[in-house]
């Protein structure tokens, strides 16, 4: 396997040792083989270079670097394509990252090489769709970095894995970053910048959508009330946005001037760059009638966007600059209060979504109604949930403790094998009894409900399995218990009748609020019936003295005083495992048609299988708790697991100069704010007035930034 030659930094060399000369240099991605996006004639990469070597000169550079004012502008001119990677790590924090984690990439090349998963598999068919205008994502070089990047990901993050679009970002990131940087960048992205977007359900990517809505119905009530009118689904347009970082939607040129503001100063760059996009094109706008002609004036205005470049004057044919001066109301705590806001109606949104392609991706509702199946899957996936909650099974299916949990939801008198009897008299020995045969019988519920293709119970096996109790007759019933029992499925031996008669018992029992006795007698009449009916279909003469024999010591049990259920099952054992009469009843069989017979001729097994057992499972809407416990499950899942996770996190941050006078509290700003940090480190006021002149003469020179303006009027092109 090919390894990445590991860049040295050029803050932990000797520059005074000349062997290593070439070692100092910083290594870069892979505009440095195959180009970078766009003239630098025309985007004055030389001019800004100057710029930045001014800047690292009176500031330093790398983790020694101190944040100014400058700084923002600079970022705000455009990075030259040399220093982009760098400047992209240092602003997004992942160079710390990197640095507190040494080697962590390498190994885990090197720890997962050869070794494939689900998420290799998704990466191996997006390769070939990243970037493909790019002539690097055309040759062996730059598919392997991109897919040594994203697998790596996916195996130190393997609850995430590799989602769609991930592929898009990186491959832009792997332009001008090594696979290192690239790699750590990815994660600052994933984790902080954009919760949630690179995930199975996007919710992230579809909050920040309904946020960006409402932004566009604040900022522009007429646009919005025209998309309203028309019934434009803005999202058609806007979601890819987000979810690429402008990457799939702009020319990359100006799709990297977005990342360069977006590791500067947080997501909420992606609304403003958007909100002005629509306020650019919004006259056009509100001449469209439907979502394609919506969709045919952006790729337009995209189209159009590299006449800009190198436009001194700031304007072309297509109109004036893309500028955001006017939606600086749009702050890192506005987005943060908003996405709090509005994550319970993503939630549900998801949830709804996924609750109707589940529904209709059934290949059998088996007899149910919409609304049934719909009750079904919340508590279905209720029990997953809090399996996953308590670090259980995360798997779509459920294992035999979940399946009880769930059975719990339907039938309540599955309660009772968690629960303690009530009755104080009883053992400790009783309980555990009564327990054990619970927990089988469910058990054998379990496998009846679970197909033999899958590990668990899924969704489908629990839809067919509730349609066979709930839909399912007397006679179909008594089938499906005889299934249960039966190992071959065509008859019940001695030792299967024996196990279903104690089974049976305790769900007698449970179903006659606890009246044993009445149990007793139904399973000991159940056993001599069986006798009997084996004992006619034989012949009617086969071992007729010992059966009668049995039968009349069986029948002596059911008035047997003064013992518990579990003393009356011991002596059952006792008197089975002690006769001659034993080869009986393992002699005995039942075929379906007997075990039918036998039943219909009790009573209150006929009862039991008629209704009693049928009419105990219910199909009720789930309480408010319960479907707040299903809802929008990888929303919280994901939520939470991103808490956990900054928590633990050291507070990283580029070293800032601050006013002596600030407080600790007052002067820790976020990394999106550098415009709000002071000088004070400088040998003299002076030389910062000399700097800020210079710099602002550049500045002028390049055309690209009026430098009287605030840092919230940046201008995109």
């Amino acid at each position: 396997m090919f390894e990445p030659k590991k860049p040295v930094e050029p803050v932990l060399v000797d520059v005074t040792d000349d062997t290593t000369k070439e070692d100092q240099q910083q290594h870069g991605g892979l505009g440095l083989d195959f180009g970078y996006p766009g003239d630098p004639k025309q985007t004055k990469d030389r001019s800004k270079m100057k710029l930045w070597k001014h800047y690292f000169g009176e500031n330093g550079r790398n983790l020694t670097m101190i944040r100014t004012p400058t700084f923002g502008k600079l970022v705000r001119v455009g990075l030259p394509n040399d220093l982009r990677g760098e400047i992209w790590e240092m602003c997004s924090g992942s160079a710390y990252l990197r640095f507190a984690n040494r080697d962590v990439y390498n190994d885990l090349l090197k720890m997962y090489a050869g070794q494939e998963s689900l998420s290799t598999e998704e990466i191996e068919k997006d390769l070939n769709r990243s970037l493909p205008e790019y002539a690097a994502y055309q040759t062996p070089e730059g598919i392997g970095r991109l897919r040594r990047v994203l697998t790596a990901y996916a195996w130190r993050n393997p609850e995430l894995g590799y989602c769609q679009a991930m592929n898009i970002v990186t491959s832009a990131l792997l332009i001008y970053a090594t696979e290192e940087q690239a790699f750590w960048i990815l994660n600052v992205l994933v984790d902080r910048l954009c919760p949630g977007y690179y995930s199975t359900s996007m919710y992230g990517a579809l909050l920040d959508q309904i946020i960006f809505e409402q932004l566009v119905e604040r900022t522009m009530p007429i646009l919005w009330n025209h998309f309203k009118k028309t019934d434009v689904q803005l999202s058609v347009a806007c979601l890819p946005w987000f979810l690429s970082l402008y990457i799939n939607s702009m020319p990359l040129l100006f799709a990297f001037r977005v990342l360069d503001c977006l590791f500067m100063e947080g997501p909420r760059i992606l609304f403003q760059v958007g909100l002005a996009i629509l306020k650019l094109n919004g006259e056009e706008l509100l001449q469209t009638k439907d979502d394609g002609a919506f969709l045919d004036i952006l790729k337009h205005y995209f189209t159009t966007l590299n006449n800009s470049i190198g436009d001194k004057n700031g304007k072309n044919a297509q109109g004036p600059r893309l500028t955001y001066r006017e939606f600086s109301l749009v702050t890192d705590e506005l987005v943060t209060e908003m996405r709090r806001t509005n994550q319970l109606k993503v939630a549900a949104g998801i949830e709804s979504y996924t609750k109707r392609s589940a529904i209709r991706h059934l290949d059998d509702t088996a007899g149910f109604t919409k609304d049934e199946i719909a009750i079904v899957y919340d508590k279905f996936f209720g029990a997953l949930y809090y399996a996953k909650q308590h670090g259980d099974r995360s798997e779509t299916q459920l294992d035999l403790d979940t399946f009880h949990r769930w059975l719990e939801s339907v039938a309540s008198w599955t309660k009772l094998v968690r629960a303690r009897s009530e009755d104080d008299h009883e053992s400790n020995q009783d309980i555990t009894f009564k327990r054990n045969l619970a927990e089988s019988f469910i058990n054998r519920l379990y496998l009846h409900f679970k197909s033999e293709t899958n590990l668990g119970v899924s969704f489908q096996d629990t839809v067919t399995g509730l349609s066979e109790i709930f839909h399912g007759d007397l006679m179909s019933l008594m089938g499906l218990f005889f299934q249960m029992y039966s190992h071959d499925g065509e008859k019940l031996v001695g030792q299967e009748l024996i196990t279903i008669s104690k089974e049976m018992w305790w769900l007698l029992t449970v179903f006659n609020d606890g009246n044993d006795t009445l149990a007793w007698e139904t399973i000991i009449n159940f056993l001599s019936q069986s006798l009997e009916q084996s004992n006619i279909v034989r012949g009617g003469n086969s071992e007729s003295s010992d059966k009668d024999d049995l039968t009349q010591q069986l029948a002596s049990l059911s008035i047997s005083g003064g013992m518990s259920v579990r003393q009356r099952m011991d002596q059952l054992d006792t008197l089975l495992g002690n006769n001659d009469s034993i080869s009986t009843l393992v002699s005995c069989e039942l075929t379906l048609p007997s075990f039918r017979m036998v039943v219909l001729t009790n009573e209150t097994m006929e009862m039991f299988f008629d209704h009693e057992f049928q009419d105990s499972f219910k199909l009720e809407k789930a309480s408010a708790v319960e479907r707040q416990k299903s809802l929008g499950r990888e929303l919280f899942e994901n939520l939470f697991a991103e808490g956990k996770s900054l928590a633990k996190a050291p507070h990283l941050h580029l070293h800032r100069q601050r006013k002596p006078s600030v407080s600790p509290s007052s002067s820790s700003t976020s990394s999106s704010s550098p415009g709000n940090q002071q000088q004070h480190d400088s040998p003299s006021k002076k030389k910062d007035d000399d700097q800020d002149m210079s710099v602002d003469h550049l500045f002028t020179e390049l055309g690209h930034l009026d430098v009287q303006e605030s840092e919230d009027s940046y201008v995109l092109v």
